[in-house]
């Protein structure tokens, strides 16, 4: 059975997003990269819900136009895969340097050790590799990847018109100047928010002028079976959160943190690259996103035992990756008769 002809679970849910996919896209970040992964907890709705729904406004008005017009930057100068890396650096910067000044506090609580550990010239060096990793998968890579795979048809299709586009930066840097002055604990030298946003411009400027299709995969399918992609999935995180742990655990000089970093993130991104080819992908894919993921739920929950809440999205979690894997998983294969 083809993907076209096998039913798809949820219509009615499937339906709803169809008309408004921006919605799903807002589904997913904030929802992966805050509350799925615990960083603002879904438990608050219970004990602070005035908090909690102060703090979803500044997430919606912070990830929703990131990631919109990242997409739509991705959408409108197709630059290929390292469109999304450049693009997830810079909302990285946006948020993490200039908005939240976690790149530069060295006392910000989910900074931890590494605000003393890599710290050189008033920047968390070995932070601020880890958290633009973080941000360029989870917070603009896997919901523009989700997207695509949940509502087929949007691939490609600018979900922002020509004069909606400058509202969504009006909200972004509203946004943006409300965190500055609510995490004003820690005073950051000015030119470094600035040279954070300008670095942020640059790399857009960058995407720009990048040839159509850069950093694609190189062959026309994949290469290798999806349970193979769900274990790369899984790889992700572990080496974001060991290597910056080990290195500071046995002093290793930072710049060699920083490099180990980067040779395993980037072997990996190359391996999936290389592997997971252009089209006919969607099952590879779907398995690479939920063995990324499931170390986040992981996380997520763990740190919310005490009540529980964040279940409900868990439960949406799961049930979303099921319908994906109904729809894409590979057929059965149909044995080959030869002629004697």
């Amino acid at each position: 059975m083809t993907e076209e002809a096998r039913p798809r679970l949820f219509p009615r849910a499937v339906a709803f997003f169809r008309r408004h996919p921006v919605l799903l896209l807002l589904c997913f970040t904030p929802g992966i990269p805050e509350y799925l992964s615990g960083s603002t907890p879904v438990a608050a709705l219970v004990y602070a819900p005035g908090g909690f729904l102060l703090f979803l406004a500044l997430n919606l008005g912070l990830y929703g136009p990131g990631v919109l017009l990242a997409r739509e930057a991705f959408v409108r100068w197709r630059p290929g895969w390292a469109g999304v890396v450049l693009l997830g650096a810079a909302y990285g910067l946006l948020e993490e340097g200039t908005a939240l000044s976690t790149l530069f506090n060295p006392h910000a609580s989910v900074v931890g050790a590494l605000g003393s550990y890599g710290r050189f010239a008033g920047v968390n060096w070995v932070w601020t590799v880890g958290v633009l990793g973080v941000h360029i998968v989870l917070s603009v890579g896997l919901p523009i990847l989700l997207l695509g795979l949940a509502l087929p048809e949007t691939r490609g299709r600018s979900l922002l018109s020509s004069r909606e586009i400058p509202i969504a930066l009006a909200v972004y840097a509203l946004d943006i100047g409300v965190l500055v002055l609510a995490t004003g604990y820690w005073r950051t030298a000015p030119w470094l928010l600035v040279s954070a946003a300008l670095l942020a411009g640059l790399l857009y400027a960058v995407t720009c002028r990048l040839p159509h299709g850069t950093l694609d995969p190189p062959y026309p399918g994949p290469r290798i079976a999806p349970g193979w992609f769900f274990g790369l999935g899984l790889a992700f995180y572990p080496i974001l959160l060991l290597v910056p742990g080990l290195g500071g655990a046995v002093s290793l000089w930072p710049p060699l943190t920083i490099a180990v970093d980067l040779l395993f993130s980037g072997a990996l991104f190359l391996f999936v690259r290389r592997e997971v080819g252009r089209s006919g992908n969607e099952a590879a894919l779907t398995m690479l996103a939920l063995g990324a993921l499931l170390p986040i739920v992981a996380i997520g929950l763990v740190s919310q035992l005490f009540l529980p809440v964040v279940l409900v999205p868990d439960v949406l979690f799961g049930l979303f990756f099921y319908a994906l894997w109904k729809r894409y998983r590979p057929g059965p294969t149909v044995p080959t008769v030869r002629s004697t």
